[in-house]
């Protein structure tokens, strides 16, 4: 056995090494964390919510978690969401980042407050949100957004739950006219919800006015049961969110109000005359405040993820040098490749995030205050690639940072496991990303044909599209990199765009002949946008912080470039010099890095709790919190004889008889 002195002893060292890993840190931590989170407000701000959940008990990360049921699970959870409502706002979007980055699963509450209320604020009359908004911010009417079916996801147009409007009652008549109409996926429509924001399609009098939300109560007040003439469920296990009660729900013939239908843009009189009104793509509204959630609060889980990679990797030690010492597996070239280009990655990507933060409040203030769209369509694209590079992004970097992290990074207690579950559904949720990289491609397209046709409407972001070549003298600089993405950008979708004209049925050519092409073109603009905005924070934001961020922005862009630069090759626009150089560049700004790594991850502000990992501590013995573990909290040994040894006594019954 181990003395307590001699572990006492390896517990000080590891205490000292990562003292001096943050010693020789080359920037102010504290300026860092305020450009991660968009401002001395807001790290402020997530530093409370996040004490909150380190001080109360009921917080603390329980690594036993995932040895229980599903059901005792969400109940854990319900509870946590009981006690996080006595003494927090978990409406105010001021908290979200730290509510769904620091605790152990996911509230109850978190489509109703990030999804139901957006779309209330944007799809309802001021007589309706008049009526509604205080009981749905104070949990009174709790609902669901309960758009997805099982037959059509993304192609919202095509939903076939029906509402058709009955003269003689005014009344909507709900149904569910076949298996694939069958609401699924909505989360907190399963166990908990009382209300829907049901869409479907509405007819009246034999005509399709489109599909358009209805808000409806589906379970009774008194008993919780579906009320009559709907059925409701969860839809069962899954990959990650699994304390989410995501539903199922069918209805038949169900009778709702005449002021059920959300009718800020459509109403329909008590005679059954129907009239328009505002902009029908309102309706994305809603959606953008959703993803933009995903771009700006869910892409710190990337951040997280990195933290235990680059702290186990310093604890880690592996093989002896020629002095016979042991090196820490972050010293090894390969490991910091693994990890380095995903560091610089996730900057961009928050920077970015906080740009599109931006752009989204502007344009939902727009539409909400002035009726004015007029930056619908740029928010639309802009926010529909982030959405599919960002998730993206977290979900490879969670992986990589598993693997980064040998054979513990597998176990949950590593707390890598469950960053990788519960992000990779976003890449589908909220809009499938190869959709969405369709949708920016056909923005693309647009800004492409404005460029020749009507030059000044292009959008600051898209006027690289007007590139057709460009000479530099040093690809590694941050103005050239920047250069040479948009230029790549602007090829592949030229190219997509030739792709799309050879054949004249447009829609064959886009649904069969030229996909690939046009998801290549969007998928390399938000590449472009990230070095924009990491330029921008380094001009105007940064002051101490220029240096290290530039280093950072160099890796970005040129793995960035490296990864994909086939537009560049098609143009003969990057020889084999300047990729041998490329290559070469980012490998000598790796030692800065390794340098400043640990400071870089530190700079989020993350507790060991919101880690929620026992190879990543602040501190401490990792191996001793593993053994602690696995010796003293898995509940799976607290048996000295489990049960299941009953069967291995059966087995050799069986196996005699053979």
């Amino acid at each position: 056995m181990i003395s307590a002195s001699s572990q006492q002893k390896k517990q000080l060292q590891k205490y000292t090494m990562l003292e001096g890993e943050r010693k020789q840190g080359q920037f102010p931590l504290l300026e860092m964390s305020h450009l991660l989170y968009g401002g001395k407000d807001q790290f402020d701000k997530f530093l409370e919510r996040q004490n909150f959940f380190d001080t109360n008990p009921m917080f603390k990360v329980n690594h036993d978690f995932y040895n229980k049921s599903r059901q005792d699970q969400i109940l854990l959870n319900a509870e946590r969401t009981v006690e996080a409502m006595k003494k927090l706002s978990l409406g105010d979007p001021n908290y979200y980042t730290p509510n769904v980055l620091c605790p152990q699963g996911i509230f109850i509450s978190t489509v109703h407050f990030a999804m139901v209320i957006p779309a209330f604020q944007v799809l309802a009359s001021d007589d309706q949100i008049t009526k509604w908004m205080t009981s749905l911010k104070n949990f009174s009417a709790i609902g669901c957004y309960a758009q997805t079916e099982l037959g059509h996801g993304s192609d919202v147009q095509n939903l076939q739950t029906v509402a058709v409007f009955d003269k003689q009652t005014t009344e909507f008549v709900i149904h569910t006219p076949n298996i694939e109409a069958t609401k699924f996926w909505p989360g907190e429509l399963g166990l908990y919800c009382e209300f829907a924001l049901v869409f479907a399609q509405l007819q009246v009098d034999g005509k399709g006015y489109g599909v358009h939300p209805f808000w409806i109560r589906i379970r009774d007040k008194e008993t919780h049961k579906p009320l009559s003439g709907i059925e409701i469920g969860d839809i069962g296990p899954k990959m990650g969110y699994a304390v989410k009660d995501n539903g199922f729900m069918s209805f038949d013939h169900f009778r709702a109000p005449l002021d059920s239908l959300l009718n800020r843009y459509i109403k329909v009189s008590r005679d059954g005359k129907v009239e328009r009104q505002g902009n029908p793509k309102v309706g994305y509204g809603s959606m953008m405040y959703m993803r933009n959630i995903l771009c700006d609060q869910y892409t710190k889980f990337g951040g997280r993820a990195l933290t235990i990679a680059v702290r186990y990797s310093l604890y880690r030690k592996q093989f002896k040098d020629d002095n016979k010492q042991e090196i820490r597996i972050l010293d090894y070239q390969l490991q910091q490749q693994k990890l380095f280009p995903l560091l610089a990655e996730f900057y961009a990507c928050v920077f970015g995030s906080i740009k599109i933060k931006e752009l989204v409040n502007d344009n939902f203030n727009r539409i909400s205050q002035s009726n004015d769209f007029s930056l619908l369509g740029l928010t639309h694209a802009v926010l529909s690639g982030a959405k599919a590079n960002y998730t993206y992004f977290v979900s490879n970097c969670a992986e990589w940072c598993r693997l980064s992290c040998g054979g513990h990074g597998f176990a949950h207690y590593s707390g890598l496991p469950i960053i990788f579950f519960e992000m990779s559904p976003n890449i589908t949720l909220e809009g499938e990303n190869t959709i969405l990289n369709l949708q920016l491609a056909r923005y693309l397209l647009k800004q492409l044909q404005h460029i020749v046709s009507k030059p000044s409407a292009v959008p600051e972001f898209f006027k690289f599209l007007s590139l057709e070549t460009v000479k530099v003298d040093d690809v590694t600089t941050i103005d050239n990199l920047i250069k040479l993405l948009g230029l790549n950008c602007a090829i592949l979708t030229k190219y997509a765009a030739q792709k799309l004209m050879t054949h004249s049925d447009m829609k064959e050519s886009w649904d069969t002949k030229s996909g690939i092409a046009l998801a290549k073109a969007a998928s390399t603009f938000i590449p472009y946008f990230n070095m924009l905005c990491f330029l921008d924070t380094i001009n105007n934001k940064a002051k101490e912080t220029k240096e290290i961020l530039t280093i950072l922005a160099r890796i970005y862009g040129i793995t960035m470039l490296l990864n994909n630069m086939q537009g560049l090759l098609l143009k003969n626009q990057l020889n084999s010099q300047q990729i041998k150089t490329l290559q070469d560049t980012r490998e000598s700004l790796y030692p800065i890095i390794r340098t400043n790594a640990l400071c870089l991850v530190e700079a989020q502000g993350l507790s060991d709790n919101s880690l929620q990992s026992l190879i990543a501590p602040k501190e401490g013995d990792v191996y001793m919190n593993m053994y602690n573990f696995a010796s003293k909290e898995n509940s799976l040994n607290k048996q000295q004889v489990h049960n299941g040894i009953n069967y291995i006594q059966k087995m050799r019954e069986v196996n005699a008889k053979l």
